[in-house]
């Protein structure tokens, strides 16, 4: 996944890098990293975050679900 492809999809879910980092539960500059190109996103937390934009399921409620 390039950089730009995980920028896109955060958009496309109504993330922002600092949600994406939550939702994923890595630090926020590793998101910032992702997203700059520094590091490749792990192959899980692409096909997560494909999943959601796929499955139409909201990150939000992924959250509330977590935090039950």
């Amino acid at each position: 996944m390039t950089p730009t492809e995980y920028r896109d999809l955060l958009s496309a879910l109504d993330l922002t890098q600092a949600g994406a980092a939550r939702l994923l539960g890595v630090d926020e500059r590793t998101s910032r990293k992702w997203a700059c190109g520094e590091r490749d996103v792990p192959q899980p937390a692409q096909r997560f975050l494909r999943f959601l934009l796929a499955a139409k399921i909201a990150p939000d409620l992924v959250m509330k679900l977590l935090a039950s």
